[in-house]
């Protein structure tokens, strides 16, 4: 039931290993490429510095200052990153000219979701009505047989960001994704229980996810070092805040057989609604790298180790009716109420292309999420007069079963996001 939590850390060390090595070894190719390229001469920052120029008789230039061209040279297409003309100046500066830098992005995208709140229930179910027999014996066991699928997103996005020299950034972001469902593609948890000397076997829906809406806040400060005329690497950090509304439903039946205390009884949950909520914050170390091809293109990637904890809740509602053998029937009502201390650990990886005309920019890019959502802490229980041994609940006391494992939950959204840019140096603001 335990799990070592070390080995889940292996798989992400090693992803995160390997890209470094990636970034390293690009690293070496570009400088080695760039020490066999003449160093360009400056070219002047502003027009005032032509007509100094205009005095100077022209003179013919030197075999160095124009190389033969290299007609190998296509062999390698960093050799002719370098020598492109656009790429003669280092990427200091915005546009070739100005010092600061303000952008305003906003945009949607579409992606996917598995949620933790969905791919928990199955085993956690399962092993809380283990439990259960201890102090309910004879209760139906819960034995899930058709997991949830992966769900659609839409999400929105929104971030400003402040940049000096293209080399220090202070960017606020906020990332809101809402869950998408339909009747093909239900939002929902399946169990069968097997007979027993009082109940019937049955089949019946568990968890159903109403609604998901999951906020992502980020303050990052960013820092990217000049490795060469056209690449920069440097570090990132992230200060963050997640919140995670859930809204669900939960489902059960069962009926006893003639031989049961209460014979011929159907026991079934018609309808319910219980808010999941999920709040949690983390400071996020990072790599950041910027990669330009050209004045006006420029290729950005960040990978961030995810560490988030906070606190989760759980209250709601579920109406169960109870159809007996007469024929008579009732409704009640019973309270899930659950809470306690939740982290979550794993790697965001965002990777953009970015396309520049003027103070207008359009970025297309992808965030995945890879995480592993544990418990420290799980209390409660379902309150109510219908007996316990005739319906499934979300958990019973202690939880147990949530605490000994680790859950997945994944987010995966490609974006598309328009910005405006305003640039300032000490002459003016464009």
């Amino acid at each position: 039931m335990f799990i070592n939590l070390s080995n889940l850390r292996k798989p992400k060390l090693i992803l995160f290993f390997r890209i470094v090595l990636v970034f390293l070894l690009g690293i070496v190719a570009l400088s080695a490429e760039e020490i066999k390229q003449p160093n360009p001469s400056v070219v002047p920052k502003k027009d005032s510095s032509v007509t100094s120029d205009q005095s100077k008789p022209i003179q013919n230039p030197s075999p160095d200052q124009n190389p033969i061209p290299n007609p190998n040279s296509n062999a390698n297409p960093f050799t002719n990153l370098f020598e492109r003309e656009d790429n003669q100046r280092p990427m200091e500066i915005f546009n070739q000219v100005y010092e600061h830098r303000l952008m305003i992005r906003t945009g949607w995208g579409i992606g996917k979701l598995s949620p933790a709140i969905l791919n928990e229930t199955g085993p956690a179910w399962f092993q809380n009505s283990l439990f259960r027999q201890m102090s309910e014996p004879g209760a139906p066991l819960s034995i899930p047989y058709k997991p949830a699928k992966d769900l659609g997103l839409n999400s929105q996005f929104f971030d400003i960001r402040y940049g000096y020299k293209n080399k220090y950034e202070i960017q606020f972001a906020e990332d809101t994704s809402l869950g998408v469902y339909s009747r093909d593609l239900p939002a929902s948890n399946n169990f069968i229980s097997p007979r027993t000397d009082s109940y019937w076997a049955s089949s019946f829906e568990g968890n159903r996810l109403l609604r998901f809406e999951g906020v992502s806040q980020h303050l990052r400060f960013s820092y990217t070092h000049p490795i060469t005329k056209i690449l920069m690497v440097g570090p990132s950090v992230n200060f963050h805040r997640y919140t995670e509304r859930n809204n669900i439903s939960y489902g059960s039946y069962s009926t006893s057989r003639p031989e049961a205390t209460v014979p011929n009884k159907v026991t079934w949950s018609i309808g319910g609604d219980a808010n999941a909520e999920y709040s949690m914050k983390g400071i996020l170390p990072g790599v950041y790298a910027k990669l330009k091809l050209k004045d006006w293109w420029e290729i950005r990637g960040r990978l961030e180790l995810l560490d988030r904890k906070g606190n989760f809740s759980v209250l709601g509602s579920q109406i169960i009716q109870e159809v007996y053998n007469d024929g008579t029937s009732n409704l009640t009502g019973v309270v899930p109420a659950y809470g306690g201390k939740v982290r979550d650990k794993g790697t965001i990886l965002n990777l953009e292309t970015s396309f520049q005309y003027c103070r207008f920019s359009l970025d297309i890019g992808m965030i995945r999420q890879d995480v592993k959502r544990n418990y420290d802490t799980y209390l409660g229980d379902t309150i109510g007069n219908v007996p316990r041994t005739d319906y499934s609940s979300r958990s019973v006391g202690i939880g147990f079963s949530e605490m000994s494992t680790s859950i997945k939950h994944t987010v995966t959204e490609f974006y598309i996001m328009p910005g405006v840019s305003f640039y300032y140096d000490e002459d003016k603001i464009y």
